[in-house]
């Protein structure tokens, strides 16, 4: 079986540190099958990059056209250019040359899925998460206003920076639209994206579809902590305005003032103080995260994340929109106990009160609770941590997984 992929992780064969994920742990598992023969289709920062093989996988940098001058990029910039037919050319080179009797797309946020109605091949795309969503619920903590006071002032002249991702983001999630109606295969793993599916591409099929984690993250697992001199809370978030950093900042602060006799340490990786929605957060609250007990940690390698993470005592997510965020779902593996908010798909992977404590988002009164809660009650904090394990562990297993996408494959082919 011939299987061509199309997604925006680079070449995940060559890359160990903090990118290479559950679609690379996926590649890892689907190259070991001797009837398996895949190509990678993805997006390349490099120019003219030539087709490579890594053992018997191939693959297939696309480059990013260049602007052809400063002014030509101030210019796109400027009118938030989102690539639409620029590339399909050069996906349907790809396919002609390496001729898949299937193509798995990751993601609907790109331009992948415009090659679906020029094809006779069938095509399934692997959801991430939903643009159109996103779009909704892009400034629930923090308002235009607010960003746009907040931010530097040469980010918005240049047309970058979170203010200006969000017209680009706009025009994705309209492109994201015109390729769900245009698509008969999905793969998804929760019932938001299921029920979305449903809506924006009602004739399609849904075939249901968990991910493979890291594998780090299941060698290791998290103990309780018996010492009484830190409580450290953990968070792994990217610099997307909607993951609800300023939840956790005013979350924190409620924290300081309730039990101002504890040292609470929060620990975010993931971004670091340049990243632009740390900066807009401070100026927005007017102090420092370090004044009131949260430090950055930036990007981490795998075996440096897994280690602070089982060092800690409580995982956190805070955001405002998710599918089925790969950040919850290892700290389950590991067996933390960890509190989300009550947002997309997180339903679907962690059930209230028995793997973890949900709360609703945007709400940092009832997210300090949770997080009291289980500070004062470690024995409920260790039994939603070794709950939310033996649920990972089944739900994560590598095996069963790669049995569910070759049973998808065969699905669609024999439909076909």
């Amino acid at each position: 079986m011939r299987v061509l992929w199309f997604s925006n992780t680079q070449a995940v064969g060559t890359n160990k540190g903090t990118g290479c994920s559950w679609i690379g742990s996926l590649e890892s598992e689907l190259a070991k099958i001797s009837n398996i023969q895949l190509g990678i289709t993805f997006n390349s920062e490099q120019i003219d990059v030539l087709p490579y093989s890594i053992g018997k996988t191939i693959y297939y940098p696309i480059s990013k056209k260049p602007a052809r001058s400063k002014f030509h990029k101030l210019f796109l910039q400027l009118t938030h250019k989102i690539e639409s037919e620029d590339k399909i050319q050069l996906y349907l080179g790809v396919i002609q040359h390496f001729k898949p009797d299937i193509i798995h797309i990751f993601g609907t946020e790109s331009d992948f899925g415009l090659i679906i109605p020029k094809l006779p091949i069938p095509c399934i795309i692997h959801i991430q998460g939903n643009l159109t969503v996103v779009n909704l619920k892009w400034f629930s903590g923090l308002s235009s206003i607010e960003i746009v006071k907040n931010s530097k002032k040469w980010h918005l002249m240049k047309g970058i920076g979170l203010y200006h991702d969000y017209f680009k983001l706009k025009k994705s999630a309209a492109r994201e639209i015109q390729i769900f109606r245009t698509c008969r295969y999905f793969m998804g793993r929760t019932d938001w994206d299921r029920r979305i599916s449903s809506v924006l591409s009602w004739n399609s099929r849904y075939f249901h579809c968990d991910e493979i984690m890291r594998s780090e993250f299941y060698m290791r697992q998290w103990q309780p902590k018996n010492s009484q001199l830190n409580y450290v809370i953990h968070s792994t978030i990217m610099g997307s305005i909607y993951k609800g950093l300023e939840t956790i900042f005013e979350c924190k602060q409620i924290l300081n003032q309730c039990i101002p006799e504890s040292n609470i340490i929060w620990k975010i990786a993931g971004i670091d103080h340049k990243t632009e929605i740390s900066a807009i957060v401070e100026n927005k609250f007017k102090i420092r995260f370090e004044d009131i007990g949260i430090k950055l940690l930036g990007p981490l390698q795998e075996n440096e994340l897994v280690d602070g993470l089982i060092k800690a005592d409580l995982f956190v997510h805070a955001s405002h929109i998710e599918n089925s965020p790969n950040s919850v779902c290892e700290a389950m593996l590991l067996g933390m106990p960890v509190i989300a908010t009550y947002a997309g798909g997180t339903p679907s992977i962690l059930s209230d009160k028995s793997e973890g404590l949900l709360v609703q988002d945007g709400d940092p009164y009832a997210l300090a609770g949770a997080i009291i809660e289980l500070f004062r009650d470690k024995g409920l904090a260790s039994l939603l941590g070794e709950n939310a394990r033996i649920k990972s562990l089944m739900r994560n297993d590598p095996e069963k997984i790669v049995q569910d996408v070759m049973n998808i494959y065969s699905t669609i082919l024999s439909e076909n």
